[in-house]
């Protein structure tokens, strides 16, 4: 028989004691040291009885708990089938697995979670659900020209929605648009009132809890009545926070973007972050950083849905250097993530044209830049 170390177990130190997580089963062991002393000799196939010097009883236990796996069994196999995970990594496999829920997950009522919350609100008050910059420059914004949101099918804006990546550099966003724009996506369009707790926002996009952990980070480079900057969208107040004043070097914006070039000929970026206390609050597992991604997916397409009734060209990304986007915007990662973003713009001539011909029957395609980005120059 031969035996060796779990590919999807994951080993820790807490407080001096080597841990082993097992994703698969949910559940923690605390290793011994004749444990800890064998696992060296399993990191690759290897025969049991070469290793039987330290007690085949322990062995079996490590098997029995998944820790060793056996060649040719269900665990073996079961880690073998890994498919596209084999290639994202470890990391990505054992999160998925750890907030998979098990057949015999155990989920608390609404009413046994509002009561746990009103327990805890003296210990542990509710984050506020609007950030805001007190020493910044606040621009307030105008409330926006709905005449084409109201005025615009929603089966023709449905079926007019395309990614554009040509964009009309030249061309400004109107400052119209893009307070409509940031209106719709991220502003309260009603406020609800939970006896015991602060007043909750409801917006266009859905968010678990009303909690609402995104914010929105405009970076201005091209929009017809606003200073070229940095922003915050104070989404109670409509307004923009100044953050970095100062045309930002489009080139900056291709770096930040994993150096997609169309990303800067946009009028202008809104970027996308969460708040992770104001999610925490509530949901005390970690399943609950995959619907930061769901809020994501559900602010990006109102942005399409509204970005195109409004004559706009609209993109998503998520092909971007975190870091130095963090950077830019004074984030602390351990509070603040930054998710992904929407480029905005103007489309180029002949992209607006291409994308008018399809929808009256005209080829179908993609919306390529035709840069060294894509690969298409040959």
């Amino acid at each position: 028989m031969r035996l060796r170390v779990s590919r999807l177990c994951v080993f820790f130190w807490r407080n001096g004691q080597l841990v082993c997580d097992d994703p698969v089963r949910h559940r923690q062991l605390a290793l011994s040291s004749g444990a800890r002393r064998l696992l060296h000799r399993f990191a690759d196939w290897t025969d049991a009885e070469s290793a039987e010097d330290t007690g085949s009883s322990l062995i079996r236990q490590l098997v029995e708990r998944g820790v060793l796996v056996e060649e040719g069994s269900a665990e073996h196999l079961f880690e073998e089938r890994r498919g596209p995970w084999a290639q994202w990594g470890t990391a990505a496999t054992y999160y998925h697995l750890a907030s998979r829920n098990l057949h015999d997950e155990k989920f608390a009522s609404a009413a046994e979670d509002t009561a746990w919350l009103r327990e805890s609100l003296p210990d542990r008050p509710q984050p506020s659900a609007v950030k805001e910059y007190p020493d910044a420059e606040r621009i307030l914004l105008p409330r926006g020209d709905d005449t084409l949101l109201t005025d615009t099918d929603l089966a023709h804006v449905l079926r007019t929605r395309r990614s554009t990546r040509r964009f009309d550099a030249g061309r400004p966003v109107t400052e119209g648009q893009l307070a409509s724009l940031l209106r719709w996506v991220g502003g309260p369009l009603h406020e609800v009132r939970p006896e015991g707790f602060q007043p909750a926002m409801l917006k266009a996009s859905p968010s678990p809890g009303a909690l609402h952990a995104l914010e929105i980070y405009p970076v201005v480079l091209n929009v017809e009545g606003v200073a070229p900057g940095i922003y915050h969208y104070h989404s109670a107040a409509h307004a923009l926070e100044a953050l970095t004043p100062g045309a930002v070097d489009r080139q900056r914006i291709v770096e930040w973007c994993g150096d997609q070039t169309y990303l800067g000929d946009t009028g202008v970026l809104l970027l996308y972050t969460a708040v992770l206390e104001r999610t925490a609050w509530k949901y005390r597992t970690g399943r609950v950083y995959r619907t930061l991604f769901m809020e994501l997916g559900h602010f990006s397409q109102t942005a399409y849905l509204v970005g195109t009734a409004l004559g706009l060209g609209m993109l998503f990304t998520a092909a971007t250097r975190d870091a130095a986007i963090e950077d830019a915007l004074g984030l602390d990662w351990t509070k603040e993530i930054l998710l992904g973003l929407n480029g905005v713009g103007i489309p180029a001539e002949d992209e607006a044209d291409r994308q008018r011909a399809m929808l009256s029957g005209g080829p179908t395609g993609f919306s390529f830049a035709r840069d060294a980005w894509d690969g298409r120059d040959a």
